[in-house]
Formats: structure tokens, sequence, C-alpha cells
């Protein structure tokens, strides 16, 4: 520039015309847009997370259920010669009725034939089971489950096993609008706060740029723009005044609160799962106690927490032949349950083919060492009672000492064999400990059996119960029906051990042999003795 016209003076100042834009305007509009970018890109994904939080919550519920209830379709499946179609429908009806949202429930056998179904049309004209839907995949799912969406249908099909083998599908078809109503709230939601922010945003950032309090207004649209099922606080203010700390403070709560809220959810799901398996252990435990004119059983049952790993049953084998057994498992809790359910099974399928006490618990101790985890174990007394003759045969793998209690002579005696607990030792060393005992039962003489829960238990002062208090409690109270005697040990045990919390299952098992031998069941019984000689 030269240098007459550096010192151009004549030139006037600029019009008011050429500069019409406000920076205030500009500035306002530039922030309206990026935060409505924002906003449709933060409503993006707050829908497909909220509607995937739903949506896993949904499905998750509904696999926890059908779980729950496959289980018992594979017994039901199993029992008799042939499926037990009306329990199977029991357990479809029963899940509907859990879950209001379920259109239908079915049982398909292999041949997906349905062998059940909430809608007895599908079992009268035999309809199979068919999903023409497309597959989704979804963490929750397990091996072999499958989980398909068409429309507003959630359909999954949970596999039918028992001891790894498969039966068939349990199938449950159930409403997605829970998911689709979410998709639609949280799109009106984000829509009406984009239009509300489009709509107050130009007016509230001029007049927060005019007081220079701009902080106040990034605030603000964060805490418009929060959704509860994901708090975030994460407020981009880096200043040092009292803004700044607001924001931190804001963004640690929100942390805390989503923490909070999951643990919440974890723990209701937990709970949940705890009362389903505390509802199944119910219901494998015999409901009554067998009695006979020669002999009556009694029994209590206390866990120490919502699931427990004691288990006790009672096998009739149609013939002059009567069982009981009693099973500790080491663990406690949901594992605990499971090994003791696993060896439920075991133990009934065995007693189908063998009787002799040592050969069902040397069976039963090979078929649980491949499936056992290490460190458990499972101690079981397994007898077998002549309904005869009153002869007595039995064997312990590990268990407590059997309670013989003589009506005649008013002796007791505690009678412990040989035997390791299942799942610790290998087949063969097993087997070569294992030994069977065999008693004579007369008129009125009782048989005990017990988990340590009841011995073992402690008071206050760490006083432990013990056996001679148990073996006194149990002589005082002989006089009394089995189930009146169970009653009374029980509350002398409750007084004992008084305000102290449970640490271990109890179980309490009593038979009391009513009936005297006769000269005839007497000679029979020495016949057998001589010729076993």
């Amino acid at each position: 520039m030269n240098r007459s016209n550096r010192n151009d003076f004549s030139r006037g100042w600029p019009e008011v015309s050429h500069f019409r834009k406000s920076i205030r305007l500009e500035f306002s509009l530039y922030v309206t847009g990026i935060m409505l970018v924002l906003m449709l890109i933060t409503g993006y994904v707050i829908t497909n997370r909220y509607v995937e939080s739903i949506t896993t919550a949904v499905v998750e519920k509904l696999l926890v259920q059908a779980r729950s209830y496959s289980g018992p379709a594979g017994k039901h499946i199993l029992a008799g010669n042939s499926p037990d179609v009306l329990m199977l429908s029991n357990v479809c009806k029963n899940l509907a009725a859990d879950n209001k949202d379920v259109f239908w429930a079915g049982i398909a056998g292999l041949d997906s034939v349905f062998l059940a179904h909430t809608d007895i049309k599908q079992i009268v004209s035999r309809n199979r089971l068919v999903f023409a839907s497309v597959e989704v995949d979804l963490s929750a799912l397990r091996s072999g489950e499958t989980l398909y969406l068409k429309d507003d249908t959630i359909l999954i099909a949970i596999p039918i096993r028992e001891v790894n083998v498969p039966l068939g599908t349990f199938a449950v078809a159930s409403s997605a609008h829970q998911i689709a109503d979410a998709r639609r709230t949280s799109i009106v939601t984000v829509a009406s706060i984009t239009v509300l922010m489009i709509l107050l945003g130009l007016p509230v950032t001029m007049l927060i740029l005019h007081r220079k309090l701009r902080p106040i207004s990034v605030i603000t649209n964060h805490l418009r723009g929060i959704h509860f099922d994901d708090i975030s606080l994460d407020i981009p203010i880096a200043s040092r005044n009292e803004f700044g700390y607001l924001a931190e403070t804001l963004k640690v709560m929100g942390s805390k609160l989503n923490t909070a809220q999951k643990e919440i959810i974890e723990h209701e799901r937990i709970a949940r799962e705890f009362e389903i398996a505390h509802d199944i252990q119910a219901n494998i435990l015999p409901k009554a106690y067998p009695k006979t004119s020669r002999f009556e059983f009694a029994g209590a049952y206390s866990s120490a927490r919502e699931v427990g790993g004691d288990y006790y049953d009672f096998i009739d084998f149609h013939d002059d032949h009567y069982a009981f057994l009693v099973a500790d498992v080491s663990g406690k809790s949901l594992p605990g349950m499971l090994l003791m359910l696993l060896t439920r099974d075991i133990v009934k399928e065995i007693t189908r083919t063998v009787q002799d006490p040592a050969q069902v618990l040397s069976a039963a101790n090979r078929e649980l060492l491949p499936n056992i985890k290490k460190g458990m174990f499972v101690t079981l007394f397994f007898g077998l009672l002549d309904k005869v003759s009153g002869r007595f045969r039995f064997a312990s793998a590990g268990h407590n000492p059997l309670i013989h209690m003589i009506a005649n002579t008013g002796y007791v005696q505690l009678i412990k064999t040989k035997g390791y607990p299942l799942g610790m030792m290998p087949p063969k060393p097993f087997e070569n400990r294992i030994e069977s005992q065999e008693i004579q039962l007369g008129g009125g003489d009782w048989l005990v059996q017990y988990t340590d829960g009841i011995n073992e238990a402690q008071n206050s002062d760490q006083q432990e119960y013990g056996m001679e208090r148990f073996v006194d409690s149990l002589k005082a109270q002989t006089g009394l029906p089995p189930a009146e005697l169970t009653a009374e040990v029980l509350r002398h045990h409750r007084s004992f051990v008084g305000a102290a919390p449970q640490y271990d299952d109890i179980t309490l098992l009593v038979m009391r042999w009513t009936t005297i031998q006769s000269d005839q069941e007497a000679m029979y019984n020495l016949k057998e003795s001589v010729s076993a000689v």
C-alpha cells in the first residue's frame, strides 16, 4: 500500500447495512445446529441401547423361565413307559400363568411333534414345532438354545436334556410389545427433546451468551437429555470454578447411580433364580413319609440357605423290599443343590437294576466321578429293608453312623460302616473299602439317620450339640409316634442352639419297626443264615 492510501481518511465508516448478521445469532445458530446433530446421534445411540437393554431383559427373563421349566419337563418325558402328557401340559400351562406375555408354550419330542401345548388343538392335530422366522444371536443363549423374532412375537426353543441325553424341545412364544413400546417411547422422547431444544435453544443460547453463563446451558442440556436406564452425566466443562466442580460431581454421581442400578437388577435376577431353585428342591423332596402296618417313617429337613445340599428319598421296589437314603453334599447353595440333583438322578437310575446297598453306592461313585467338580463330594447312606422279616441291610459312603435303638433292651448302638464319600476316590479303591452290614429289627426298634447339621450345630457360646445330646434326646422320646419324636427332638435341638445362626443343612429321618417277628419268620431267617454259612 502506498503512502497516499495509508493516509486516506476520506473513506467513511463501514455501513451497518453491510454487517446485519449478529454474531450472537450466528453463534446461537451454530450451537443450535451442533446441538441438533448431537441430539440425533445421542438419541439414536440411546434408543438402540435402551431397546437392546429391554430386549435383553425380556429375553433373559423368558429364558430363565423356560430353562426352569425344561428340567421338570425332562423328568416327565422319562416318567414311566411313555411321556406323562398331563404333567407336561401342566408345565406348559404353569409357564404361561407365570408370564402374562406368553402366547403359548409347547413341548415337542425328538421328531418335533408336540407332546404338550397350551393349545390342545396342537396336540390333537399332531402339529410339529416349526420356526420359519429369522434366528437371532444373543450372548445369553446357551448351547442348543435358539431365539427367533417375528413381527411382534419372540420365539425361544430350549433343548430338553437329562444326563446330556436329548429328549425334545421346550418352545415358548411371547409378545414383543415391551420391545416395540420401548422403541416407540424412546423415539418419541428423543424427538420431543430435539424439537424442544430447537424451539428454546436459540433464545436461551443468546441469553446465556449475553450473560456469559454458557456452562449453565451445557449442564441444563445434558440434564434434559438424561435417560434413567443409562445415567450419563459426563459434562464437558473444564473450568476450575463452581461450574467445573458441579460438572465433575454430576459425572461421579451418574457413574455411581449406573453402578447401583446394575447391582439392583443383578440382585433381583439372582434372587429370582434362588427362588426358582428353592421351589425345585421343595418339589423333589418327598411330600409324605411311608407308613405300613409293619413300619412307619417320619422326618424333617431345614436348609441353611435359600437352597441346600441335603437330600433324602424312599424307593419302593414293589416286592418285599423298601429302601431309603440320606445324602449330604459338600457344597451349599446352588452348586450343592445341582450336585444333589445329579446324585439323585444317578441313584434312581441305578436302583432300577441294582438293590444291594454296597453295589448301589459303588455304581453311583462310578457314574458321579466324571461329572463332579474337584473338591466336592457326597456322603450317602443307603438302607434296604425287608418289609416282611425286618431284616435291614445297609452301606454308607462316608456318611454319619446309623443309630439303632433296640426296644427290648433299651440299648442304643451307633453303627459305622466303611466307605469313602462319593466322588472322592477312583472306582477300585472305593469298591475295595465299601462294605454292607445287616441287622435284624425287632418289634419297637428304631432306626435313625441324619446329617451333621444336627450333631455339629453350635450355640452362641460355641458349644456343640454333639452325638451324646442327640442320642439322649432320641431315647427320651421313644414312646412317641415317629412324627412326634421328630418334632420333639428338633425342638430340643433348637432350644440348645438358641439364636445362633444355622450354618449347615439339617436332615432327620427316623423309622420305627412296629412288627414283632413271628415264629415262621424267625425260622425263615434262621434257614437263610444257615444257607449263607
